[in-house]
């Protein structure tokens, strides 16, 4: 499995960020949590995340990687 690595401009993750509000208040619960996994975590997040859960765990999840490999570089994602 690929990891997701999307970038985002501010404005568009801004815009993820309302999306996910908006289909939340909708009960649209399956697909909010699509345009969060999509929403890039903060490096912090993804290094205690991958502590916990292991890397291929991590990228099983399809969370947004993008900004943890710009912080800790491509070979963050190997064991």
């Amino acid at each position: 499995m690929q990891p997701n690595l999307r970038e985002y401009s501010i404005e568009e993750a801004g815009n993820l960020g309302i999306q996910w509000m908006e289909l939340e208040e909708q009960g649209r619960f399956e697909e909010a949590e699509a345009v969060l996994n999509e929403t890039p975590i903060t490096p912090g997040m993804a290094q205690q995340l991958k502590e916990d859960m292991g890397i291929e765990a991590l990228i099983a999840t399809g969370v947004n990687l993008s900004r943890a490999v710009k912080e800790y570089g491509t070979n963050w994602l190997t064991k």
